[in-house]
């Protein structure tokens, strides 16, 4: 370990081998190698490192040395696919803890990717390398956090990927102590950027300034050394992290009547949804067919898309005041275009029906008498 300026930074040598990183004994020892896919635009390619510890100016480094050819590796056809985002209400308390959806950092280092999205987007120019979850059950959550630098911040960073002379690359934290532990950094985050204040004096007072640095989707050497720049009196950063995070879902088990269904088939169909899906396009796309011949359209989205809510109407996002009004009479059911499931990121189990016009009395009792996630 290394003390530089009030930044606390384990090196981790990497070994030539691939090793599995399902090996934590090995992964702890430190000689493991990992190889993040990223997304090829314009021959964007991170190349492993092997990575030597080096002393220079007093300022540890990592100087990559493996002569390898390098890697180009293909995104998944879907990586930039818009996804669902997990709602939550700022202005309530969230109704679960979201750090119950954290992964380790094994789990982390395996979902870890760099992606590059062709088109610009309200966030990045085109082109742009950005820190990505290589899998659909998984999301990236956005973190900032003030770090004090009183006794050293306690971060300790792993290269995961690298070899660039652009200094784009992959850096991770693989461990937290002191400082970086109180402010509440995991294991397993990223550094995208870090923001300083500054107080300069003048004839006319002080003035407060705040610059950000951007370190997103960096190798080792260009992470440690923003991280050490800063100058004594700069007491705290703060840190603009990005953090893996299992995605929520919500099972729901949608109810057809009798009459739309053939003799012999079950009328209740079981999907999985992710938390901060809308209702009706998540249920579409899961082949649920809204076909209700005597309901009235809706009038937000020209379709028939009630459903009565036979469990777990907490799970969804509260009305507006016009659906509320809608649904004065009805008030076990929802309009399916306008709910969102997993509301303020809670996971758990939804019973409705569909095409409630073509439900007879019979069939409704039925209904009620059977729990559809309890095994009989």
């Amino acid at each position: 370990m290394k003390y530089i300026g009030k930044c606390i930074i384990t090196i981790h040598s990497l070994n030539h081998q691939l090793v599995s990183i399902q090996n934590m004994k090995v992964f702890f020892a430190g000689l493991v190698f990992f190889l993040i896919q990223a997304t090829v635009i314009k021959s964007f390619v991170l190349a492993p490192n092997n990575v030597n510890q080096n002393i220079k100016n007093d300022i540890a480094y990592a100087a990559p040395t493996l002569k390898i050819s390098s890697l180009s590796l293909a995104a998944p056809a879907d990586s930039d696919f818009e996804k669902a985002i997990p709602v939550k209400d700022q202005n309530l308390p969230s109704k679960v803890d979201e750090n119950v959806y954290n992964v380790d950092v094994k789990d982390a280092c395996e979902i870890w990717q760099v992606s590059v999205s062709p088109d610009d987007r309200l966030d990045r120019p085109a082109n742009t390398p950005f820190l990505d979850s290589k899998s659909k059950d998984h999301f990236v959550e956005d973190i900032r956090l003030v770090v004090s630098r009183d006794g050293g911040m306690g971060i300790e960073l792993l290269e995961l990927a690298g070899g660039r002379d652009d200094d784009f690359g992959l850096t991770i934290v693989s461990g937290v102590s002191g400082n970086a532990e109180k402010a509440g950094i995991i294991a397993g985050d990223s550094i995208a950027s870090i923001e300083i204040q500054r107080v300069t004096s003048s004839d006319g007072g002080s003035n407060e300034s705040r610059e950000m640095f951007d370190c997103e989707c960096k190798n080792f050497d260009a992470t440690i050394g923003l991280l050490s720049s800063f100058p004594p009196e700069i007491e705290a950063l703060t840190l603009n992290l990005k953090r893996i995070r299992r995605w929520p879902k919500i099972k729901v088990a949608v109810e057809y009547p009798s009459v739309q269904c053939a003799d012999g088939v079950d009328n209740r169909e079981v999907v999985e949804l992710f938390a901060g899906e809308n209702l009706k396009r998540a249920l579409q796309t899961r082949g649920i067919v809204f076909e209700d011949r005597d309901a009235p359209k809706c009038d937000f989205c020209g379709s028939k898309c009630t459903v009565s809510i036979d469990q777990g109407m907490q799970l969804l996002n509260p009305m507006s005041v016009t659906e509320e009004k809608l649904m004065a009479r009805n008030p076990k059911c929802r309009l399916a275009c306008k709910a969102v499931v997993g509301y303020n990121m809670q996971e758990g189990n939804i019973q409705l029906r569909i095409n409630l016009n073509e439900w007879t009395a019979d069939d409704k009792k039925v209904s009620n008498s059977r729990n559809p996630f309890v095994s009989n």
